[in-house]
């Protein structure tokens, strides 16, 4: 290998060869990855080679959501993603990518709904296994259900109407046929089956307005994006020239994250992940005043925008904070803002993507306790994610993780907190995403702050998918309130097609617009903004 044709940059927890005969190869994927390609003006590379050792510092270096996301939106049709790795983690892989591009498979949400009504005292095991099953194939895969579900929505049905044929399809096509099931001690139990196969099969067909694929095709689909190439025995990848197949590198990973480039005979090179400098930045510690009632924006960009930190924020009630998504790199970011953490119990997990959750996978790693508020059927995806991340068990992951559930429009007072209420709502995302109105209110004293989460608020867009039949009335008001009746509304306006433009949310009247702050910034600001944008670090306090 010619010195004058190949260049090496180490970054922090990864390294790029550069080569002109094989295309640039990429050693580790941290998250920010895509970042800084996009700082540096240069193109993401297609060629990846993962170590066997997936983590480094505690940190994932096994994050592809967002080159994935990259060679999706920003590169030229047909582009594909080579990633040389072992056959165990293509698995992985695929399990991350399943649940962050596609979101949970239509028998994993009911089974996330069906929770509480599997885990009813009444049940023994045996039934409970019985019921289980009867959820999984009798209802999930059922099409006859799907179809009517499908027609009482594109007829507008009403809410009871609709409830009372799935209800009746329930008690008459599958309860009658499994009488031990049917007759167990559950108080309505087909009420109950009901609500959550009506919740499920809601969820689900808002997600499928962003498919990019069918169930049964996901795997297919990120076979076309993703090759995958498996080490050999032996430990060694071979990468073929560009143009001349004839010529050919060898690399091999001779220790944990230690590899030799070899072209030829001649010439050897090693790169060391655990070697590239990977030191935290020393900030000199600030005094922070933590407002009574208020925010303060931890990072307020995309996953794109390389001038600002993915967005998170703290939400500040009686002197403690409860965090919205925590993203990579979290303590030390609070501690440059001089925030003590350990004034920080709670983390309201809006959805999986990497730019809101990789701070949960840090903590896990650290062996640190994080407090999940989120819903079931959101905290049941991060577990998938994060076994697949880690390779834990779901019980040594719950040692750490702990789940604090919240239901649809049910306000709860949250743990620790003595007049501070927070209630939850679905979004619309391409996957389970929340959103949520945290309230606090003591004596004649009421403050509400709501954030949107990541979503699709177009008024054109919701009117034209519920004419086709893809909310009920109620779900379809929901999508366009919740949030409004705020004192501070924070709003995602990361456009495109997943996230609200900044272009729709300009028929807010004036008192609204003025109580709105934007976040999940992936464009400049907008001149002259009829909105005021959030700024990476700034407090705003409701009561001081």
């Amino acid at each position: 290998m010619s010195k004058r044709n190949f260049n090496i940059i180490n970054r922090t927890l990864y390294s790029v060869l550069e080569t002109k005969t094989y295309g640039d190869i990429v050693f580790g994927c941290p998250p920010g990855i895509v970042k800084d390609f996009l700082k540096v003006k240069k193109s993401l590379p297609l060629k990846y080679v993962i170590p066997s050792q997936t983590f480094c510092n505690n940190i994932n270096n096994f994050d592809f959501e967002f080159i994935v996301y990259s060679v999706l939106f920003t590169k030229a049709p047909g582009s594909t993603v080579s990633v040389y790795c072992l056959p165990e983690q293509e698995k992985r892989c695929r399990v991350i990518l399943n649940e962050t591009l596609f979101g949970p498979k239509f028998d994993q949400l009911l089974d996330s709904q069906s929770n509480k009504l599997l885990n009813e005292k009444c049940l023994n095991e045996d039934q409970r296994k019985k019921l289980q099953t009867l959820i999984s194939k009798n209802i999930a895969k059922n099409k006859k259900i799907s179809i009517l579900f499908d027609n009482l929505l594109s007829a507008h049905s009403s809410e009871s109407k609709t409830k009372k044929h799935i209800k009746q399809f329930i008690e008459d096509k599958i309860l009658s046929k499994t009488p031990s099931i049917a007759n167990t001690k559950i108080t309505n139990l087909s009420n109950k089956l009901t609500k959550i196969y009506i919740q499920c099969a809601q969820l689900q067909k808002e997600f499928n307005l962003f498919s990019l694929a069918k169930e049964r095709n996901r795997n297919s689909f990120i076979s076309k994006i993703i090759k995958f190439h498996h080490i050999k025995k032996t430990g060694v990848h071979i990468i073929n020239g560009l143009k001349d197949k004839r010529k050919k590198i060898k690399i091999q990973e001779v220790e944990s994250s230690v590899f030799k480039v070899i072209e030829g005979e001649e010439e050897s090179y090693t790169i060391k992940l655990n070697s590239i400098n990977s030191s935290k930045k020393k900030h000199r510690k600030k005094i922070f005043k933590t407002p009574f009632f208020g925010v303060t924006f931890i990072g307020v960009g995309s996953g794109f925008s390389v001038d600002k930190q993915n967005s998170s924020l703290i939400v500040w009630a009686e002197d403690k904070g409860i965090l919205i998504d925590i993203i990579a790199d979290n303590n030390l970011i609070l501690s440059s803002y001089g925030i003590n953490n350990n004034a920080i119990n709670h983390v309201f997990l809006t959805h999986i993507h990497s730019d809101h959750d990789a701070g949960a996978i840090e903590n896990l790693l650290e062996e640190k306790k994080t407090y999940l508020i989120t819903s079931r059927i959101i905290y049941e995806s991060f577990l998938r994610k994060a076994q697949a991340l880690t390779s834990l068990s779901k019980n040594n992951i719950e040692k750490f993780v702990k789940l604090i559930e919240v239901i649809p429009k049910q306000k709860i007072k949250i743990p620790g907190f003595t007049n501070t209420f927070f209630e939850f709502d679905y979004s619309l995302h391409s996957i389970p995403t929340g959103r949520c109105k945290i309230t606090y209110s003591k004596g004649n004293t009421k403050k509400i702050i709501s954030h949107s989460g990541d979503t699709k608020y177009d008024i054109p867009k919701i009117d034209t998918w519920f004419d086709k039949g893809s909310f009920t009335q109620n779900r379809k008001n929901d999508l366009l309130g919740f949030i409004w009746d705020a004192d501070l509304i924070i709003h995602d306006v990361g456009g495109g097609i997943l996230h609200t433009n900044y272009e729709s949310l300009l028929h807010l009247d004036k008192k609204t617009k003025q109580k709105t702050v934007l976040v999940h910034q992936n464009e400049k600001p907008q001149t002259k903004s009829q909105f005021r944008y959030a700024i990476d670090g700034e407090t705003i306090s409701l009561i001081k």
